[in-house]
């Protein structure tokens, strides 16, 4: 089962509908399909291995997404979120040896092409001469890189069969024939990849894409939810996909009044934990959501409630195609799973994938406890390692402890003991240096400095000085609280 395939059974029907400048664009599979074959062509005359491309949330990401597959390339879609050092470190180690943009890249030099795509679309292709070919995986059609939490953002390779397989099983599971989706969350992160594209495309539905712009999103963070609101109203959608910091806006306009399009019939949370209270709101104000649950290495989703199998209490049931088990409390994970991580040993397709979460397991449904690793995830389902920001903040000799926090929360927030002689506004200073060095998902946003530093006789400190994270956010909760909940800002 390939991409193409796809198309090629929706060829007569209308199936991607373009949103730019207030405008709309209906393209037929047909339209889709010559577009694909043209840069199918492109890529199969040149000596490329694998593309990577960074585009916006347009018909030409899906053209580029299904032209690699057709002409046997490798993908490699980039965030748009991702700082330029990310970017930069991801080209280098991916071995692509094209990178396709839709703004000029005077950073690459001069493009070696450019190709203007639905008469609207202009791409600029870029010669990656310093990259050498690599021996990628056998049977590898994406790299699908994760936000990277300690900064340098890790590549898992993933086939084309992975990728179907999953989208398959989604659509068996959700069960609505011939969707309306619009696409929210940037198409390279794989969920919205896999669940919000391909799904809806087997199920004979017709997919909207809209730049992330005219969404209300700036960077990774959703910057003008009015935006957001009044696509969804235009669009009216049959299914969405949320990460828990969207769903919180949703359901805030919904307390103030806005009333969601009569149409969604489903929308799917994933990204990070999501309260079972926030669900339980949201269906009250007339938001059908269901919470699931995966991670790249199972090409996305692994789990998912629908409203034929739901338990508000859990990240639903196992997907057909996904074996599972569970070993002192972690889960472990077998099937069409991931090749292997870029650079690294392959993945053994007959042995257990140890996931790193925390569950508990009840007739084929996952109850997710936490993660076994420390690594916060935001909620806007950004991977943070708090010793990445933690790191940098500590490079300042006078700061003597940070520690940072931000699981489920739209940002991240520190508590921070620094030497009395350094200044409130030298902190300052350095944390906006310090941020400067960060993507915004893994930014400081709001900051608390201690007036003594924390202690292990207090129980926050273990015996060789590392922090107790859980006692800390236990003993400053009301800190927390008015960083999250409150909306006061202590320091920022």
């Amino acid at each position: 089962m390939s991409m193409l395939n796809s198309l090629n059974d929706l060829a007569t029907q209308s199936m991607v509908v373009a949103h730019f400048a207030n405008q709309t664009q209906q393209l037929t599979g047909t339209e889709v399909l010559q577009e694909i074959n043209k840069v199918a062509e492109i890529f199969a005359n040149s000596d490329a291995n694998a593309i990577a491309f960074q585009l916006d949330n347009t018909p030409a990401w899906l053209v580029l997404d299904a032209a690699t597959n057709v002409a046997n390339k490798v993908a490699i879609p980039i965030a748009h979120f991702f700082s330029q050092q990310q970017t930069q470190y991801v080209l280098a180690q991916c071995g692509a040896q094209l990178f396709i943009s839709d703004i000029p890249r005077l950073s690459l030099g001069a493009h070696t092409l450019s190709i203007t795509l639905f008469e609207h679309y202009t791409l600029y292709i870029y010669q990656l001469k310093l990259n050498e070919p690599m021996n990628y995986f056998e049977g590898t059609q994406k790299i699908t890189f994760t936000s990277g939490s300690t900064g340098e953002p890790k590549g898992v390779c993933l086939s084309t069969q992975s990728q179907m397989q999953v989208a398959q099983s989604l659509c068996e599971q959700i069960n609505i024939s011939k969707p309306t989706h619009l696409c929210l969350l940037p198409l390279p992160v794989l969920l919205e990849n896999i669940a919000g594209i391909y799904a809806p495309l087997l199920s004979g539905g017709c997919v909207h894409l809209m730049p992330l712009n005219e969404l209300g999103f700036v960077g990774s963070g959703l910057k003008n939810p009015n935006k957001l609101i009044s696509a969804i109203d235009s669009v009216k959608p049959n299914t969405l996909i949320l990460v828990p910091e969207l769903l919180t806006c949703l359901v805030a306009f919904a307390k103030q009044g806005w009333q969601p399009p009569k149409s969604l019939k489903f929308i799917a949370v994933g990204g990070a934990r999501v309260s079972e209270s926030l669900i339980l709101t949201a269906r009250e104000y007339n938001l059908p959501v269901y919470q699931g649950y995966g991670l790249s290495e199972a090409a996305s989703v692994v789990s998912l409630n629908t409203p034929n199998y739901d338990d508000i209490n859990s990240a639903g049931e196992v997907l057909g195609h996904v074996e599972t088990k569970v070993e002192n409390g972690e889960l472990f994970i077998k099937g069409a799973l991931f090749l292997g991580y870029l650079n690294q040993a392959p993945h053994n397709p007959n042995t257990w994938y140890a996931t790193g979460d925390l569950v508990s397991k009840r007739n084929n449904k996952l109850y997710i406890k936490g993660r076994v690793k420390n690594l916060i995830i935001t909620s806007m389902g950004r991977n943070v390692s708090a010793e990445w920001p933690e790191s940098l903040i500590l490079s300042q000799s006078a700061i003597q402890q940070a520690v940072v926090f931000g699981e489920s929360q739209p940002f991240l927030s520190a508590l921070i003991y620094a030497a009395p002689k350094f200044s409130d506004e030298q902190l300052k200073a350095h944390l906006k240096t310090v941020n400067q060095q960060l993507p915004d998902y893994a930014q400081i946003k709001k900051w608390h400095r201690l007036a003594q530093p924390l202690n292990e006789q207090q129980g926050l400190l273990t015996a060789n000085n590392r922090p107790k994270r859980a006692a800390i956010s236990q003993h400053y909760s009301p800190i927390f609280e008015q960083f999250y909940r409150l909306g006061e800002v202590i320091h920022e």
